[in-house]
């Protein structure tokens, strides 16, 4: 038994799920419904029967007596010629029992009794070439909502209705339906080899759907919901990283199609903590071999890197990056790095030219720099210990407190002993302070 997620359910009742609408007269309704659980009978002869029949049918249709529509057009199938009881009476059978399908209980009996019906109507309509394949979607997710579900055939219908509609879905909901059926597939099946399969396709399905969502310009909350979904299945490296090596095996052959594929699974490996595994190293090593110059591939390159070794790597994007936003980011990265290894002069120069929005933390590693260099930095104590309100100045100027670095500045008593000085030029930074005001 697969386990209920309600929440794909977003704004439908199972019985009303809406496919396209027909208007039939004034009527507008849905074609794609449960019908009633009435058994077909043979076909036979009879024209003036199968004409009675339909007459009764729509009669009842135009006063909206669904009941008695739904039952005197099953009975005109049985009776009619296929010539007879062709695509437009198909359709409004269907149509009539949405209005009468809507007034049953869900998982009753007879909401059960109809969907059976329903399923046949559809597979008769098929075989009779009557069958749109516009219902594909509706009919596939209906093969789901069976007392004895259909998971199998309800994924081939809303695949193959997903892969028509695209963009222009009547509800995006339908896609998040169509992936938790791959969900339901996957959690059922005790084949290793086969679980192994559907795993590797929920995670190309996320991918393929999350580029849908993005160009068909669908909502945020349809993605976020589908990654929910994703994070069902792939709850942790543990989960995600088997799963590589097959991936890599099936990549496209087109070069850009593979850069693709290989970029949305790295992130993935990142998004899932992964990012410090071999297989994610590997991965990026393969993508960058593919396109070096990319600069996404480059920042992802970045992330299997050491600290030291990303700051030439970093420099190399600067150089091939036009956007000066982006400049000032990746000049304010590499001062971070040289600060995280301990290369301050390095740290506190490229930080100093550090502009805009990042300003203010690059004036933190400057400080930073400043501080952690104060001992070295002076030819007398007095001296070393000025670089203290230099450092402070710079906190300040970033709109922070430097109150702590002040305090480890020269005091009253320092100031006495050394002439109180009113200025000190600091040669280290090439710049003067006023110690003893």
């Amino acid at each position: 038994m697969v386990p209920e997620t309600k929440s794909i359910l977003i704004g439908l009742k199972k019985s009303k799920v809406k496919v396209r609408e027909m208007k039939l007269g004034k009527l507008l309704i849905v074609a794609s419904l449960l019908i009633g659980s009435t058994a077909f009978a043979q076909d036979g002869d009879g024209d003036r029967e199968c004409t009675r029949l339909r007459v009764v049918a729509n009669n009842a249709m135009n006063v909206e007596n669904w009941k008695e529509a739904v039952e005197y057009f099953i009975r005109a199938e049985a009776y009619c010629a296929d010539a007879e009881f062709g695509k437009d009476n198909y359709d409004r059978l269907l149509a009539c029992t949405q209005s009468m399908m809507a007034a049953q209980e869900d998982g009753s009996d007879v909401y059960y009794a109809y969907l059976d019906t329903l399923m046949m109507v559809w597979e008769k309509a098929e075989a009779k070439g009557h069958y749109d394949q516009i219902d594909d979607i509706s009919r596939g997710y209906h093969y789901t909502l069976m007392k004895a579900p259909n998971y199998a055939k309800g994924d081939e219908y809303m695949k193959r209705g997903i892969q028509n509609k695209g963009k222009e879905l009547d509800d995006e909901v339908y896609l998040l339906l169509y992936y938790y059926n791959i969900y339901s597939l996957w959690y059922i099946e005790q084949d290793v080899d086969a679980k192994d399969n559907l795993k590797q396709r929920y995670i190309n399905e996320y991918f393929e759907l999350t580029k849908l969502i993005k160009e068909a310009n669908y909502s945020l909350p349809t993605q976020e919901t589908l990654t929910q979904y994703l994070a069902q299945v792939i709850t942790s490296c543990d989960d995600l990283l088997p799963a590589v090596p097959k991936y890599m095996e099936s990549l496209p052959e087109d070069a850009a199609d593979k850069k693709t594929a290989l970029m949305n699974f790295a992130q993935l490996l990142i998004d899932q903590g992964c990012k410090d595994s071999d297989e994610f190293k590997n991965m990026v090593e393969v993508l960058y071999q593919l396109d070096p110059d990319d600069l996404q591939i480059q920042l992802l390159y970045l992330e299997t890197l050491s600290t030291s070794q990303k700051i030439p790597v970093l420099k190399d994007i600067k150089e091939k990056t036009f956007d000066a936003e982006e400049k000032n980011k990746i000049q304010y990265e590499i001062a971070r790095c040289y600060m995280e290894i301990g290369s301050y002069n390095n740290a506190y120069a490229t930080a100093k030219s550090v502009t805009g929005s990042l300003k203010s933390k690059a004036l933190q590693i400057q400080a930073g720099c400043v501080a952690s260099t104060a001992n070295s930095c002076g030819d007398s104590t007095f001296d070393r210990k000025c670089n203290y309100l230099y450092a402070a100045q710079l906190m300040e100027q970033a709109g922070l407190d430097g109150s702590r670095y002040r305090a480890m500045g020269p005091d009253q008593d320092d100031c006495f002993n050394n002439n109180s000085p009113k200025s000190v030029n600091l040669k280290c930074w090439g710049v003067t302070v006023n110690p003893c005001p």
